[in-house]
């Protein structure tokens, strides 16, 4: 699409954007798969029209992950239409390049705002929701670790290396778990070593 046609859809009320779109992880082939699947979803949207667009191959970023990114020029219908993008493909910076004022009417504003509110809302549930279920599964989890540390420590005393080595997890954590035990009175450290409180008949 050449200056021209790209003046006349921005005559036509198009917003001309430019949109950088990253992904994180590994291994390096398949962040760069998930970026290319990524745009070409993007191409199929019939809310745009692409300009032009610029795949970076994927580059070291910290921890072992890799960092690859798209620079993409497009067309958009409308603010909603951008908005919508905004939403839906999560990039990572986003550019108005053309018109350089825009001008929208209090209905069109109003509806703009509502329907962001309407998605951070629904945004923000979905991860309240996760976030729930996550401490499920954190509590419920907790319970086991100090369950199966009661048993084992009703096996036979054990230094909080053995004891660390038979759950798996390190020994900072397994400390954590042992103080609340000894806190509700089932376990109690003899010298180096962890034993199970023993229940005293009612």
């Amino acid at each position: 699409m050449d200056e021209r046609q790209i003046k006349s859809k921005v005559a036509d009320g198009y917003l001309y954007v430019r949109v950088i779109l990253e992904i994180v992880g590994k291994p390096k082939e398949h962040v760069e798969e998930s970026l290319k699947d990524y745009v070409k979803k993007i191409k199929a949207d019939k809310n745009h029209v692409i300009v032009k667009e610029k795949t970076e191959k994927a580059e070291p970023h910290q921890d072992d992950l890799f960092s690859a990114f798209s620079e993409i020029e497009m067309l958009m219908k409308n603010s909603d239409a951008l908005l919508s993008f905004c939403f839906d493909y999560m990039p990572s910076s986003i550019e108005i390049i053309e018109p350089e004022r825009i001008i929208l009417k209090n209905s069109e504003f109003n509806g703009f705002i509502n329907d962001m509110l309407s998605r951070t809302i629904s945004l923000n549930t979905t991860v309240l929701e996760m976030q729930e279920r996550a401490n499920y599964y954190i509590s419920n989890t907790a319970v086991l670790l100090r369950n199966f540390l009661v048993v084992l420590f009703s096996s036979r005393p054990m230094t909080l290396k053995q004891a660390s080595q038979y759950l798996g997890i390190k020994e900072q954590d397994t400390l954590k778990v042992i103080d609340v035990l000894i806190k509700e009175g089932k376990v109690k450290k003899n010298q180096d070593k962890y034993i199970a409180v023993e229940k005293k008949n009612e």
